[in-house]
C-alpha cells in the first residue's frame, strides 16, 4: 500500500550514528513523495542530511575500490 500522505515520511533507524557529528539513533529516513519522489537520510541533532549515490557515484566508488591501497571503508556495491 502506498504511503498516502503529503507529508514527507520520516522513519527512525536503529542503531545508525550520523556520519558528521557521530550521534547514535538520531538518524531518520526521510521519504518525499511531492513533487518528485525522493529518499535521503537526515541527523536531528546536527542537521546533516545524505543521498545514497546515483549510478555514476557508485561506478567511481568501485573503480576507487580497485585501487592498491589496503586501507580504507568497505562499502557494498549491488
Amino acid at each position: 500500500m502506498r504511503y498516502q500522505s503529503k507529508r514527507p515520511k520520516r522513519q527512525f533507524l536503529a542503531g545508525v550514528k550520523c556520519p558528521k557529528c557521530e550521534a547514535l539513533d538520531k538518524v531518520v529516513q526521510v521519504q518525499v513523495f511531492e513533487p518528485q519522489a525522493d529518499e535521503y537520510i537526515e541527523c536531528i541533532v546536527c542537521g546533516h542530511t545524505e543521498r545514497r549515490p546515483d549510478t555514476i557515484d557508485a561506478k567511481a566508488l568501485a573503480h576507487n575500490a580497485m585501487s592498491t591501497d589496503t586501507t580504507g571503508i568497505v562499502k557494498f556495491i549491488p
